[in-house]
């Protein structure tokens, strides 16, 4: 059950902690979502608590009622054991899909989950690993191949600087007999030409 600065701190239209509050000319705060649905269901622009008529289309932000309600969700998460749903303390059972995050029992029946489709936790747990792992299959096949493919890569880099220096020694070798050939040649002419 919400404490009493809880209470204090929920929105008087769907009773849950403040979203953007607003504030009227009479004093009373609404979550901004709230309050443009509230009027948009009536033809005059009147306080859902006091009926009073309010003067401005847009009314302005209720910045200290904001940071107040930041500042108490941020501690209850905080304090919240893994599991437990921050809003109401409650066990998570369902999963709303069309938010795709696991709610408690009494989430599901508050005005933010109006009309959403809920699944088991298990269930919706299983679906999801039943999903990755139809992911994870073809990821798990692609970075096969990548391996294989970076072996074979590694193996004909390898052969690529084996060959590379097998030439390069050839090359050499051709050189340094074809150095002696005109070495022998050049001495053979001048032996001759001396002659």
């Amino acid at each position: 059950m919400a404490s009493r600065s809880e209470e204090d701190l929920c929105c008087p239209v769907c009773q849950e902690i403040f979203t953007d509050p607003v504030i009227l000319s009479c004093s009373h705060s609404f979550c901004k979502d709230c309050l443009k649905r509230w009027w948009k269901e009536r033809p005059t622009h009147e306080c859902p608590i006091c009926k009073r008529r309010s003067s401005k289309p847009e009314p302005p932000l209720n910045r200290a009622l904001k940071n107040l309600c930041e500042s108490f969700l941020q501690e209850r998460d905080q304090r919240a054991p893994e599991g437990l749903c921050s809003l109401h303390s409650e066990k998570f059972k369902l999963f709303c899909l069309d938010h795709q995050q696991p709610v408690c029992v009494v989430c599901c029946a508050s005005e933010k989950h109006t009309n959403h489709r809920f699944r088991p936790i298990d269930e919706a747990a299983q679906q999801h690993k039943k999903e990755l792992q139809e992911t994870l299959e073809p990821l798990k096949e692609k970075l096969k191949i990548c391996e294989e493919v970076q072996v074979k890569f590694d193996q004909t880099a390898k052969h690529i600087k084996v060959q590379a220096r097998h030439t390069e020694r050839q090359i050499k070798e051709q050189f340094k007999k074809l150095h002696q050939f005109l070495a022998e040649e050049e001495e053979a002419r001048l032996a001759a030409l001396r002659e």
